[in-house]
């Protein structure tokens, strides 16, 4: 399945999938091993631990181990346990640095994906609530906006930051390069274009669930306002209908005194 945390267990070490790549294949290919049945029988184990509810934030202790090979070595049989402990052990040291670039605001857990001067965007690590995207693909009239500005969420961002946080800019350009829906202002809370989805990728976490970027592919003076795009859970962009009930991940933006205060 490759779900996150992937990795391979060899008899004396284990080896986890880099950031944003969770392919066992990939893995073993870039470890020059052949990926043969003959190798799953003595060489390695493929595995993975997988958070709860795709919830990352929650103890690695609580996280579910599952094998994801048919056939394993003897070596692994005669003490799954130490194997597990050990992969366990693995993934805890990996989330200790994953969770170094995030910090816990009103419940929820926020990845710094970008600085701009002394302005911070802090996006969900999860995601907030599963939602149709409007009754349209304009993010300015959108079901999910109004959601996303009457909830509690953007009232408590608002006490606790006050004038700090920023308000949020949305360019809803359309794929095909059409600006009939121009440009929404003022949010304290919005889901993110193409545009910054590209520009911070490398920072961004892949869910197991596909999730709304707030640019349409068209409009209605190019071929339609039917279609959204979407970030699907391998990380690639794609269109869907705005019908669909798909899942929502805010970021808010927060203007910073100095270094210190982003950490």
């Amino acid at each position: 399945m490759c779900n996150f945390k992937s990795g391979l267990i060899f008899k004396n070490r284990v080896v986890l999938a880099p950031e944003n790549n969770e392919s066992h294949s990939t893995l073993l290919e870039n470890l020059n091993i052949e990926d043969s049945r003959e190798n799953a029988m003595r060489m390695f184990v493929r595995a993975e631990l997988v958070p709860p509810s795709d919830d990352k934030m929650k103890s690695v202790d609580e996280w579910k181990f599952r094998v994801d090979q048919d056939i394993v070595p003897d070596w692994y049989d005669e003490d799954t346990k130490r194997y597990e402990d050990e992969f366990r052990n693995a993934v805890k040291k990996y989330m200790e640095e994953y969770k170094k670039d995030m910090v816990e605001i009103d419940g929820y857990y926020w990845r710094r994906i970008k600085r701009d001067g002394n302005r911070i965007y802090y996006l969900m690590e999860n995601i907030f609530m599963k939602f149709e995207f409007g009754k349209d693909n304009n993010y300015a009239t959108s079901y999910i906006r109004k959601k996303l500005n009457d909830s509690y969420l953007a009232k408590n961002l608002k006490e606790a930051f006050g004038d700090k946080l920023v308000p949020i800019r949305t360019d809803l350009l359309s794929l095909d390069g059409l600006d009939d829906y121009g440009v929404v202002e003022g949010d304290v809370l919005a889901i993110p274009t193409l545009d910054l989805y590209r520009e911070c990728r490398k920072k961004i976490s892949k869910l197991d669930k596909w999730w709304w970027l707030a640019t349409p592919d068209s409009t209605p003076s190019g071929y339609g306002s039917n279609n959204v795009l979407y970030v699907g859970s391998v990380g690639g962009v794609n269109c869907g209908w705005f019908s669909n009930c798909g899942s929502v991940r805010p970021f808010f933006i927060l203007e910073v005194d100095d270094e210190n205060k982003t950490k």
